[in-house]
């Protein structure tokens, strides 16, 4: 840690006997002490100086009076604490320094005893401005943050379409001239030949769906969130609807509790139950999958639960099955690429939750995610 640099203290009297005095009782102590004989020289010695961490000012001065120079001060961060000193000032004084700005005011006596109470004044006062400073200077640097944040989430969302885009169209080719060679010179291939044609197809149209499904991912991870209240069975009931013809194909029963209205983005939430129960379904060796949402509210909290009668997961990998592209289990066995949990966590760390599985293999998981309750919110 670097060390503390000793406080750097302008004092403007115009008094040349007591600007000495001061210099002679504050010898003793760690301060840097610069003196001006008035106002205008003061302010002079502020900007060509500076930066000082404490002006001492006294209110009677030539050129330019204690509240002069207050008023002159140039406005800004680095703006050090000011003490009022005055032997002739009164309380209207006091209040109009402290307006101003000003951290202290203080009285000077005949018999100098304010001299003793100066140095608590100056370290409480280089102690405020320091924090005041540096708080400043922290919220500077977040805002900078911040602004250099939003700036590459754009560039690299700009990136994630202009790249999809460049890649989708060698696909295309791919595919136009493999369809191509299907169609119109399929009967001239040997069996060998329309199973590698089979591969390539295959693969075109698996990473065309992998880059389809990049760019969802960046949709949810970049794009702004805009908050409406959601019914979410309503949601399901759509969800079920929309996965009609896979539900009837596996003969999947999905049942659900009387679920909430609850504050979020009605788009990413319909996707992030249907990424759940498509899953629960798909995940699932039985002859009926059987699929069951409910909602719990804790602290202000909404939980929801999707339960399956599934295959399971190991308890080891319930935190990698929400990384991008991290799949348990190979193509051939069930089909996927390995986004669609990790745009369910996404959708979810998007609406201040969090998302879980509890689970054992053989005997099916249930997926537990949070959003916060936010009944008294705007939309």
């Amino acid at each position: 840690m670097a060390e503390e640099r000793k406080p750097r203290i302008l004092y403007m009297e115009d008094d040349p006997g007591l600007a000495r005095l001061f210099e002679r009782k504050m010898a003793k102590l760690d301060y840097e002490i610069v003196l001006a004989r008035d106002g205008q020289e003061g302010l002079q010695r502020y900007v060509e100086e500076g930066p000082f961490d404490i002006l001492l000012v006294d209110y009677q001065m030539p050129v330019y009076d204690g509240l002069q120079v207050l008023r002159k001060l140039p406005e800004g961060d680095a703006r050090p604490g000011v003490i009022m000193l005055t032997g002739a000032g009164n309380e209207e004084v006091a209040v109009e320094a402290m307006k101003m700005g000003a951290l202290d005011y203080l009285q000077k006596d005949l018999d100098g005893r304010y001299f003793q109470l100066l140095p608590v004044v100056i370290d409480e006062a280089v102690k405020r401005t320091r924090l005041e400073q540096e708080k400043r200077r922290m919220q500077a640097e977040l805002k900078r943050y911040a602004a250099e944040l939003e700036r590459s989430n754009k560039e690299l969302q700009q990136f994630a379409y202009v790249v999809s885009h460049d890649l989708k169209e060698p696909l295309h080719t791919i595919r136009g001239f493999a369809k191509f060679l299907e169609e119109n010179c399929g009967a001239q291939l040997d069996a060998q030949s329309r199973e590698f044609l089979g591969y390539i197809m295959e693969g075109s149209q698996r990473m065309e769906r992998l880059i389809e499904g990049l760019l969802d991912y960046s949709r949810v991870k970049f794009n702004e969130l805009k908050l409406t209240r959601v019914e979410s069975e309503k949601l399901v009931k759509q969800v079920i609807q929309d996965l009609k013809s896979t539900i009837s194909r596996r003969n999947a029963q999905i049942t659900y509790d009387t679920l909430p209205t609850i504050q979020g983005n009605e788009r990413m939430l319909l996707r992030l139950f249907q990424n759940l129960i498509d899953n629960a379904i798909k995940y699932c060796r039985e002859a009926v999958p059987q699929v069951h949402i409910s909602a719990e509210k804790h602290d202000g909290v909404w939980e929801f639960g999707v339960r399956d009668n599934g295959i399971g997961i190991d308890p080891k990998h319930a935190e990698r099955i929400f990384i991008i592209f991290q799949r348990l289990h190979s193509a051939n066995e069930f089909a996927g690429d390995g986004l669609g949990l990790a745009i369910c966590k996404k959708i979810v760390e998007n609406h201040k939750g969090e998302i879980w599985v509890k689970s054992r293999r053989g005997k099916g998981s249930t997926f537990y995610f949070t959003i916060p309750d936010k009944e008294n919110a705007h939309a």
